[in-house]
């Protein structure tokens, strides 16, 4: 199929838009705090949080089926739900993950003990002294890596620092990119390292038809 041939392609090469901005103006504020206060109030898994829209759900879905990651870095908690719910897909996967979720407020966190998954107490603005203390755990994690920024907190740095421990092959998302700020961060980030961006799963439901602009990207 031409669509997955031509499937990765550099960030330049994509657009600061998505089909969500297609909507009618009038329309557009509600359906944002709908979807805003739906996803933290209202959307569960195992009574935790899981706080994504339904598009990215399904994407990621479709993603740990394609990509069958051996580790999840996840920055950014909450309650634990998408942790927990991606434990239990690659489970019924039949697909061995270890999912390593970092987070500063443990006193929210609510996980169940589960033998893949690992939460860790990180405040991003010192994740370079915590790298550095966690050297070996960070260049022993086995590949391929799936990697999940979602804690809005110093997150360029953030991404530069676990940029050096992912290799050819590994997945990063960047999440909440339909937020300017964010994605302009994306784009600072994506024109200096060596990601092209995977154009179907952002756009497979559409273009860029998520809350997570041009960042499915593939480390090359």
């Amino acid at each position: 199929m031409e669509e997955l041939e031509n499937r990765y392609v550099n960030f330049s090469d994509r657009e600061y838009l998505s089909t969500i901005h297609n909507f009618y103006s009038d329309f557009m504020p509600d359906y944002l705090a709908k979807v805003k206060h739906t996803k933290w109030n209202y959307l569960k898994w195992k009574g935790l949080t899981l706080m994504k829209d339904p598009m990215s759900l399904s994407i990621y879905q479709q993603m740990l089926q394609d990509i069958k990651p051996k580790t999840i870095l996840e920055f950014g908690t909450f309650e634990g739900g998408s942790a927990l719910w991606m434990s239990d897909l690659l489970k019924s996967f039949s697909i061995d993950c270890d999912i390593h979720t970092f987070d500063i407020n443990d006193d929210r966190v609510n996980l169940p003990n589960s033998e893949n998954i690992f939460f860790h107490h990180l405040d991003n603005h010192k994740i370079i002294e915590y790298a550095e203390k966690n050297k070996t755990f960070f260049e022993q994690l086995k590949h391929p890596i799936l990697a999940i920024e979602d804690s809005h907190e110093n997150s360029s740095e953030l991404l530069h620092v676990i940029d050096g421990y992912l290799t050819s092959g590994d997945y990063l998302v960047i999440e909440d990119t339909l937020s300017e700020w964010k994605h302009e961060m994306l784009e600072k980030f994506a024109l200096n390292y060596n990601y092209l961006v995977d154009s179907h799963y952002c756009d497979f439901w559409g273009y860029n038809n998520s809350w997570n602009l041009n960042s499915f990207l593939k480390k090359i």
